[in-house]
Parts: structure tokens; sequence; C-alpha cells
């Protein structure tokens, strides 16, 4: 019989081919043998987010920092949920937090880029991301800072304030965070 983490990689392999069905089985899998597994309950968060889940991502993500409230990756995941959902003071909440505390410092400059864009500064925010980018080590993050950092200079160019949104970042980014060895 397989346990909670031997489900997760399953899960997280799953995705990686697409298969969300999988994915999700893996992972309710996964929750009936350790139901308070933080890093399950983000990925299952994240797979929802994935499939346009966006409540159920939503409450996943908050469970998660319940159970962890040191997984940074979820917190941003949280404030990229909450600007999506047009919820900017909650946003604000998880990348001022995340600016503060983060323990990877490409999570701090990316936070506080973000915190910029909330700020109508959009101008700040793309150093921070460019400073974000330099310590990023996650490939698929920072594929997507990359990509971020790209529509705030094109904005930055033609501003645009109603055009800035989070981009759709969550499951396939941040994998790598949670496997372990």
């Amino acid at each position: 019989m397989l346990d909670a983490t031997e489900y997760l990689h399953l899960a997280i392999h799953a995705s990686k081919d697409g298969n969300h069905h999988a994915a999700l089985n893996y992972l309710n899998t996964a929750l009936e043998h350790q139901p308070d597994n933080a890093a399950v309950r983000y990925f299952l968060a994240a797979e929802h987010a994935e499939l346009g889940l966006m409540d159920r991502a939503h409450a996943g993500m908050t469970l998660a920092l319940t159970l962890d409230p040191q997984l940074d990756i979820a917190r941003f995941q949280l404030g990229l949920l909450n600007l999506q959902q047009q919820h900017a003071e909650e946003a604000r909440t998880a990348f001022d937090y995340l600016h503060r505390h983060a323990q990877d410092n490409s999570l701090k400059w990316f936070a506080s880029a973000y915190l910029d864009v909330l700020n109508e500064q959009p101008e700040n925010a793309v150093e921070k991301l460019k400073n974000g980018l330099a310590d990023c080590t996650n490939p698929a993050l920072k594929a997507d800072m990359t990509r971020v950092l790209a529509s705030l200079t094109d904005t930055a160019i033609a501003p645009q304030s109603d055009t800035i949104a989070a981009p759709s970042v969550f499951l396939g980014a941040y994998r790598d965070n949670l496997e372990t060895p």
C-alpha cells in the first residue's frame, strides 16, 4: 500500500501529463491517509485552480496555510488567486506577508512587485521582478514571472491600469517546491 507522499508524487506526475482526473484521484487518496498534509492540500487546491474551480482552490490554499503557515508558495498562489478574483486587499495581505517573511528571496521580490502593481506603481514592479528573476531557481516560476515582467513593460509603454491582471499560474509552476526525495 502506498502512503500519502507516494500518492502526492503520482499526482504530480499525472498532472505533468495533463491527466487531471488521475491527479485528483491520487490526491484524494493521499488525503484519506493523511488529511492534515499541507502539501497535498496545496496541490489539490492548485489542481482545482487549474480546472477553474476557484472557490475550491481558494479554500484549499487557505487550509494548506492553516496546516503549514510557512508554505510560502501556497501563500503566493493565494495572492494570485485573490488578484484573479479581484480581491485586492486579500492579495495585498498575502503579498505583504511574503515580502516580509518569505524564505525564498525571489518570492520576496515577486511579492513586493505585486504590491507595487496593486499600488499602481508598475515602474517599481519592473525592477523588483528583474531582481526576483535573478534570484529565482524554479524554471516554471521564472517563466511565469518573465511573462508578468513583459506584460508590465508593455503596460509601462502604454499605461492601462485596468489591464494588469494576475497570470494563471498555479499547479504547474511550483510543483518542484513540494517534491521531496
